[in-house]
């Protein structure tokens, strides 16, 4: 099967797995593997000759919990789950290459929860499980962004709402990490554990989750020194945009990361605004359109 024909094949197989009432196993059990997996990381990680600096130690919280990640390139996933010291299920986007390549299989034996990010009733399926996962004691690490940050100036980007709305619902905290890269170098912070009691409702509850994530980039950025406006090229979005395109290579594209990213209700509206703008041919009625000041 093509790559798409593959894709659909799983995207049907988890939507007849879900009408079915099919249960995961073997939840716990797997959190025993950890090591195994943890050892398998490392070697792979100095294969690739990848460091990793870390900025505290991730909590000590032995119930269930909620590991929030923010997402910037290859390698995020598989190096803070080295760095986390427990095991736990990924919850992974758009897994495509993985439904060939032996890294699949070890994130299956792992214990996953795969979905395709842009896929409406997909991204609903997967929920069920997720909280099935929680409520029968597992973890999970999720990247709430839904997508790689792409952006030069934006430290988190919206979230999607499903990580507070999980734990609100299944009472688990929220542990943030935050993950930057430097080439081969990669510095993670861990944030304090949040509690979704303490809290109103999902929306307030996703503010804050991204408020932590948030401040933790920013402390990456600050240990490693904060560069003044007049030392960057002129072109250095240009640059930056080309670098992440590279770092993201053959997983992801910028086309496909603002396909899947999480949208405000604000800035589909804007979206759609200019959705057709391109195919506007200029004319005395909407010439207004076009005027630069």
């Amino acid at each position: 099967m093509t790559l798409p024909e593959l894709e659909q094949y799983h995207r049907e197989k988890r939507k007849k797995q879900f009408e079915q009432g099919k249960k995961f196993g073997k939840i716990y059990i797997r959190k025993i593997f950890y090591p195994v997996f943890r050892t398998f990381l490392t070697v792979d990680r100095l294969f690739r000759k990848q460091t990793i600096t870390m900025i505290g130690m991730p909590p000590l919280h032995k119930e269930r919990v909620i590991f929030a990640c923010t997402h910037i390139g290859e390698n995020d996933l598989e190096n803070i789950y080295e760095k986390l010291g427990r095991g736990c299920w990924w919850f992974v986007g758009d897994p495509n290459f993985m439904y060939r390549d032996i890294s699949g299989l070890f994130v299956y034996l792992n214990g996953c929860i795969f979905l395709d990010t842009d896929d409406k009733d997909d991204r609903r399926i997967s929920y069920l499980p997720a909280v099935e996962v929680l409520k029968g004691g597992g973890s999970l690490m999720i990247f709430p962004e839904g997508a790689r940050n792409g952006s030069e100036n934006l430290p988190v980007m919206n979230l999607f709402p499903g990580t507070a709305k999980m734990a609100m619902e299944t009472n688990t905290s929220i542990v943030p990490v935050a993950i930057e890269q430097y080439d081969k170098r990669f510095i993670i912070n861990f944030g304090h554990v949040i509690c979704p009691e303490d809290f109103c409702n999902i929306g307030e509850l996703t503010r804050s989750i991204r408020d932590a994530l948030a401040t933790l980039k920013w402390g990456i950025w600050e240990k490693e020194g904060v560069q003044s406006r007049k030392s960057l090229p002129e072109n250095y979005r240009k640059l930056f945009v080309r670098q992440f395109e590279e770092r993201i290579k053959p997983y992801d594209t910028m086309a496909s990361v603002e396909r899947t990213r999480y949208y405000t209700r604000a800035e589909m509206e804007q979206r759609d605004a200019f959705l057709y703008f391109d195919k506007l041919i200029p004319c005395r009625e909407n010439a207004f359109l076009l005027r630069t000041r």
